[in-house]
């Protein structure tokens, strides 16, 4: 199975408590070794559970593609040592950067993969740091008329998931940052359309709330381009 349906200690909203990329996967404290290895299993990448601004809302705090990690000003020196030693353990080699904004849910803020990143017009004076950490060119602009564009957009390097009110021209706009083919509208967790906060996925699996229905399902495995 490359997506499955998962709750963390109950909770469906994954995207906030964690996040994934190309390489790696970051996960809450207090999620099990044996839920971890599932998961590493599913997006093929290595994982780690941890605390970032002593927080388990890592998906909502920090953002990360394959270049670089986004962290708040409140993550410790023990909290980056930690993923720093992750990492290292396993050969990954990217910047990890705190970036002093006043809005520091840079997770909520921020939405990218490894070609293309959109950012809030909130953090619109943070834009070149943003560019120089994830290496990518940073669009500030909205996404359905909302600012939280990384709450309300899950994307990877072979498809992504908007909300379901995102108009078509804004579509072939993201498209067009993200360099990805295929990006479709929908809701997870029956109906919330905030896919980026229930959602955690790479190009090789996701992720998904448990309260997910059947047919939203299958319209994340076709707009994440996992159906196998």
């Amino acid at each position: 199975m490359r997506v499955i349906k998962e709750y963390f200690s109950g909770i469906p909203t994954l995207g906030v408590l964690s996040l994934a990329t190309e390489l790696f996967g970051l996960f809450p404290h207090f999620v099990e070794e044996r839920a971890l290895e599932r998961y590493s299993r599913i997006l093929e990448v290595p994982v780690k559970a941890l605390n970032i601004g002593n927080s388990s809302l890592i998906g909502s705090l920090s953002v990360a593609n394959s270049y670089g990690i986004v962290l708040p000003p409140l993550t410790s020196k023990d909290e980056i040592e930690t993923l720093k030693g992750f990492l290292r353990e396993n050969d990954i080699d990217i910047a990890i950067e705190k970036v002093e904004a006043k809005n520091t849910a840079f997770g909520n803020l921020i939405a990218t993969n490894d070609r293309g990143c959109i950012i809030s017009n909130e953090l619109r004076g943070y834009r070149r740091e943003i560019e120089d950490i994830l290496n990518v060119e940073v669009v500030p602009r909205d996404v359905a008329g909302l600012s939280t564009v990384g709450s309300n957009l899950v994307v990877t390097n072979k498809g992504g998931l908007v909300h379901p009110n995102t108009s078509e021209e804004e579509i072939e706009e993201l498209k067009d940052i993200f360099k990805i083919d295929i990006l479709e509208r929908g809701t997870a967790n029956k109906g919330n359309p905030s896919v980026g906060a229930c959602i955690v996925a790479n190009s090789k699996g996701a992720i998904v709330g448990g309260d997910t229905t059947g047919p939203e399902m299958l319209k994340i495995e076709e707009a994440l381009d996992l159906i196998e």
